[in-house]
């Protein structure tokens, strides 16, 4: 898990130019993270190329924070 996220937090960091250490297991893409619904739709697009999955749209409303985003990448990737 430690290994998705790190690699998670260089892909959130060179995209949306944040110091990957802020982004955190426990944030929120929206309230922590400023991500806007656009940029968080480019996440998720730059996930799905970053670790080779697809993922469904009825699964985005569950990614809320950045443990959502890899917990799903760990079961599915």
């Amino acid at each position: 898990m430690k290994k998705t996220l790190k690699k998670f937090q260089k892909l959130v960091a060179k995209n949306f130019f944040m110091n990957p250490q802020t982004v955190d297991f426990s944030k929120s893409f929206s309230e922590d993270l400023r991500l806007s619904e656009n940029e968080f739709i480019a996440l998720i697009a730059y996930t799905e190329n970053a670790f080779h999955i697809q993922i469904a749209d009825n699964e985005l409303p569950k990614f809320r924070r950045v443990r959502d985003v890899v917990k799903y990448i760990n079961a599915n990737g």
